[in-house]
């Protein structure tokens, strides 16, 4: 009788460990599960988030469907067969400038809408704050619920002009006038950089632990446009931008030899690079180019 009280007592001993017990495992085991699955979507968020840099290149839904509505020829000067200095570069400025030009505009109206509606006295409508939105959206900034005067006036700071003889300097340099590969192959004027495999040209000399690509662009004026919002949208150039607001505060004239301080980051070389731009725009006179749509003639820089 002692040794069955005994067996029964141990049975139920063990049964009652063991539900204590299995809880506790399954538990383990599928925070394990949990910990496991984090971490793989952590990887898989790593591994699909592209890199980014200084020279980002991204051309917009917006754009995308400007450029279908506007479009333009297509074929460019072959820069590489001008023996002649002086008519490669008059020939790579008159090429140019036009989207420059036509960017810039597109700008200064979009400055003018956001100015419009910080005048008027109303709320913005929706057909307004969707807009406002994709700007945002464009710009890298956050999404915002209800708009405030200083959100909107915010958006000044990044929908402005970039100065003709700047962006005329730095294609220059970055595309040897029109004749590097990156530039023939690619109508890549600004050596911007882009991160899927396949979505443009490999850099020759690019390290075996980089993976960029130079970005091609289906004519020069796409790589413009890109160009400028880079400028205009990427933290990269938050200096830049400042400089730029700082002028428009004091009434002055924005131009290629005030802003090209603000590119210390679009190049390794720095200061160098910066000197370099700026030895462009002082030798070739590329302010004569800085004539916008806004009234605004500027002159000798």
């Amino acid at each position: 009788m002692e040794r069955k009280l005994l067996w029964v007592i141990s049975t139920l001993v063990i049964l009652i460990l063991w539900f204590k017990i299995e809880p506790q495992e399954t538990q383990q085991s599928g925070s394990k599960a949990q910990i496991t699955e984090k971490v793989q979507t952590k990887k898989e968020k790593e591994e699909v988030k592209p890199n980014k840099s200084a020279r980002d290149a991204t051309v917009t839904k917006e754009e995308e469907a400007y450029f279908q509505s506007h479009p333009i020829d297509s074929s460019k000067p072959n820069f590489a067969a001008m023996s002649d200095i002086q008519e490669r570069k008059a020939a790579f400025f008159d090429y140019l400038l036009p989207f420059v030009e036509e960017k810039n505009t597109l700008l200064l109206e979009d400055r003018a809408r956001i100015q419009a509606i910080l005048a008027n006295e109303e709320p913005p409508t929706r057909e307004d704050k969707t807009w406002l939105a994709a700007l945002r959206k464009i710009h890298k900034l956050s999404k915002v619920g209800v708009y405030t005067h200083q959100d909107i006036t915010t958006m000044l700071r990044y929908v402005d002009v970039i100065p003709a003889s700047l962006v005329l300097a730095q294609a220059a340099n970055e595309s040897a006038w029109g004749t590097s590969r990156f530039a023939v192959q690619g109508n890549n004027y600004f050596g911007q950089w882009c991160f899927t495999r396949g979505c443009g040209l490999v850099p020759n000399a690019r390290g075996e632990d980089k993976d960029h690509e130079v970005r091609k662009f289906s004519d020069a004026r796409e790589s413009v446009f890109a160009y400028i919002d880079n400028l205009n949208s990427n933290s990269a150039y938050k200096e830049l931008r400042s400089i730029r607001a700082q002028l428009r505060e004091n009434g002055s004239t924005i131009t290629g030899l005030a802003l090209v301080h603000g590119l210390e980051k679009y190049s390794q070389r720095g200061q160098d690079y910066i000197d370099e731009i700026e030895s462009l725009i002082d030798y070739n006179e590329l302010w004569r180019f800085n004539v916008h749509t806004d009234s605004a003639t500027y002159n000798n820089e």
